[in-house]
């Protein structure tokens, strides 16, 4: 879970650093991927948020309209998902050395 999760950040990070306007099909696909894996391993919300930034890009580059508002908000609500995830993974980490008596 942590290594998904971490590249999730790293793809969103990559995807700032570059920024949307040069964002191509090929970092679409990466998300879409993401996406995908996230499905798989049971993070529905997850595989949703990287699928709408995946589509909004896809549709970037067929709009003549180049605001990116929506692209924004989705990164934003993704990364703010991203943390929610790790907090609710370390809590579930204490929870469970707490639980065999505090052994690591």
């Amino acid at each position: 879970m942590k290594v998904l999760l971490d590249d999730l950040e790293q793809a969103l990070t990559d995807l700032m650093q570059m920024g949307l306007a040069t964002a191509g099909p090929d970092t679409a696909k990466r998300i879409s991927d993401l996406s995908q894996r996230c499905e798989d391993t049971g993070l529905h919300t997850g595989a949703a948020l990287f699928g709408e930034i995946s589509r909004l890009l896809s549709e970037r580059s067929h709009s003549l309209q180049k605001t990116d508002l929506k692209r924004t908000a989705a990164i934003c609500r993704a990364e703010h998902y991203i943390t929610l995830c790790r907090t609710r993974m370390t809590e579930e980490n204490i929870r469970t050395r707490w639980q065999e008596g505090g052994r690591t």
